[in-house]
């Protein structure tokens, strides 16, 4: 990306250094430092970075920039402050976090370090961010990025899953069916460990792009996922992800009413194991499994979900503990 992109996206002020950061798979985000300030750029890009052909249109970045405003207007504490907006070269500016100052809760997992207080805040925060944005009025802005979650989610998680799985087509449809009837509130869609910044007393959120206005139970299983996940693969802290997992929904779900709750627990039961095969077998997978035994391990769990009757989430957590 050319240095001029930068001198006219930043009030005019004088670039003094500039680099790509490390990042994920659908965008470009790079560290600037001008003669005023310190900010991070984040340019979505057409055709993300993962061994799949898997292209995505770029104006979800758009609906990222929403996503950050509306939600510092909830959390202002927790979500960076945005600073511009280009519909053009489809970037946003924003915000710099020095690395220096956090981590990720998936750099802190890689640690072995699992914190229940943490994971109790970030469900609160999550069902604040949930609660405060089932309307009307969020719905007509964010209902435009539903096709890009489609493309992003839907798609390469789920429906990629029924094409290495024939079996269970059937069932993933009627899974894609229910998640747009019960689309009710703002979904964050990659709600993942790796986009959540833990600092002292601090808990960042980033990257939102494929926010939509949805079936927020998407949220709730994208990040329980890698809590299993990590149960399974750092197996000297099997117990501390499991008892982050049950507290994680605990501290979501009893904000419900009886036959709401009853509700969710119910889809989370039916996308549970689909969510984990589409980290094995989707379009992508989490990077760090390459042990065969490991994949096998999730892959024969999540059958064991999809072909038995589940009635509870201590049901999920009994067929995840068997060894």
């Amino acid at each position: 990306m050319q240095k001029a992109l930068w001198l006219n996206s930043i009030n005019k002020e004088k670039i003094i250094d500039y680099k790509r950061l490390e990042g994920g798979v659908s965008s470009e985000v790079y560290y600037v430092k001008t003669n005023k300030k310190e900010y991070c750029i984040k340019r979505s890009l057409k055709k993300l970075l993962v061994k799949k052909e898997w292209i995505a249109n770029t104006n979800r970045i758009k609906f990222e920039y929403l996503w950050l405003k509306h939600c510092r207007s909830i959390l202002k504490k927790n979500i960076p402050e945005t600073f511009e907006f280009n519909s053009r070269k489809k970037y946003i500016v924003m915000q710099y976090l020095d690395t220096s100052d956090y981590k990720t809760l998936k750099e802190l997992f890689f640690d072995k370090i699992v914190n229940i207080k943490t994971i109790k805040l970030i469900s609160k925060h999550l069902y604040k961010i949930h609660t405060n944005s089932n309307n009307v009025k969020t719905k007509n802005i964010f209902k435009g990025n539903n096709k890009n979650f489609y493309d992003l989610r839907l798609d390469p998680y789920f429906n990629e899953v029924g094409r290495v799985y024939p079996r269970y087509k059937e069932y993933i449809k009627h899974l894609n069916k229910n998640y747009l009837k019960n689309s009710n509130t703002l979904v964050h869609g990659d709600f993942s460990p790796k986009n959540i910044l833990i600092g002292k007393n601090k808990i960042i959120y980033l990257d939102a792009e494929c926010c939509n206005f949805g079936d927020p139970v998407f949220d709730l299983v994208f990040f329980t996922n890698h809590l299993l996940i990590k149960s399974i693969y750092f197996k000297d802290k099997s117990q501390e992800f499991i008892k982050s997992y049950m507290m994680f929904y605990k501290e979501y779900l009893n904000n419900l009413g009886p036959k709401e709750h009853k509700l969710y627990v119910e889809r989370i039961i039916k996308m549970t194991p689909v969510m984990l095969l589409a980290r094995i077998d989707g379009k992508s997978p989490v990077e760090y499994i390459n042990s065969k035994k490991i994949k096998n391990t999730i892959r024969n769990k999540s059958f064991l979900l999809l072909d038995n009757k589940i009635n509870s989430l201590n049901d999920i957590i009994r067929i995840i503990n068997e060894r």
